[in-house]
């Protein structure tokens, strides 16, 4: 299936605040609920322990991603360690970026400001992540993002829980239907996303949207190989590769990198 670069209504500048936060709540309670980043933990946290990171700089964080069912297993695989992680997006969600900072204040903190994942600010220095996000750039975005972390010399991880698989195009016709059962469950709690998804139910329609999109961008584990070839990055180790979810044919599919010895 070739990869087919649509637009996404989220990505839009003109989508509305509250419809965008919607989405990107509705995400984040999902790969939450269902776990779905378990399978890739215990290889960020070897990551981390053997490159020698503790702050990690998560890109494009959406409404916070998968951190919520990820860290506690993330401190128990790096024992003894001080594990900070600051959220960042282009269109910050600061209530999501709030809830999770305020459960985990010790180890999570977020930036206010908008932050472009391939010109990222020199004080934000740390491993560098990108959950679910990674496909929503083209070839030369994607190229950028990884060109920018080599430029300084930090470690990178990209993770995608979607791929261009028949199994998953079906799965996003279905997501409407999951939207109106958990949203009354999502926190924190917002009447304009139940008016969003109960009284006009743009909510709904966006993630099956964008869904069905994400899923036709999602870039191959060899189109990953590809893109590390045409870094200029020659000291760099870098991990391609799909962590298969139970026995579907489908998984979290991931590009990591590592410079032999991290920037002064």
């Amino acid at each position: 299936m070739k990869r087919i670069h649509f637009f996404e209504i989220e990505d839009l500048a003109g989508c509305p605040k509250a419809l965008r936060d919607g989405v990107t709540d509705f995400l984040q309670h999902i790969v939450c609920a269902y776990r779905l980043y378990r399978p890739i933990t215990p290889l960020l946290a070897r990551t981390l322990t053997k490159s020698g990171y503790s702050h990690i700089v998560d890109l494009c964080s959406g409404g916070a991603g998968p951190w919520l069912s990820i860290i506690e297993d993330l401190q128990k695989e790096i024992p003894n360690s001080s594990l900070l992680i600051t959220l960042t997006d282009l269109y910050p969600n600061l209530a999501a970026f709030r809830q999770i900072r305020d459960r985990y204040p010790n180890c999570v903190s977020y930036c206010e400001r908008p932050v472009d994942a391939a010109q990222v600010s020199a004080d934000l220095t740390g491993f560098r992540t990108l959950f679910s996000s990674f496909h929503h750039l083209t070839p030369e975005q994607a190229q950028a993002v990884l060109q920018n972390a080599v430029n300084v010399r930090t470690g990178i991880a990209i993770f995608e829980s979607t791929q261009r698989h028949p199994l998953l195009l079906l799965y996003m016709l279905f997501t409407p239907l999951l939207v109106w059962l958990n949203t009354p469950f999502i926190r924190p709690f917002c009447w304009g996303r139940l008016l969003w998804t109960y009284v006009i139910p743009l909510i709904p329609l966006i993630v099956m949207f964008d869904g069905i999109v994400s899923c036709l961008r999602t870039y191959t584990v060899d189109e990953l190989k590809a893109m590390v070839v045409k870094l200029d990055a020659p000291d760099y180790k870098w991990e391609v590769g799909l962590e298969r979810i139970w026995r579907l044919p489908v998984g979290v599919s991931y590009l990591i990198g590592c410079p032999s010895s991290k920037a002064p």
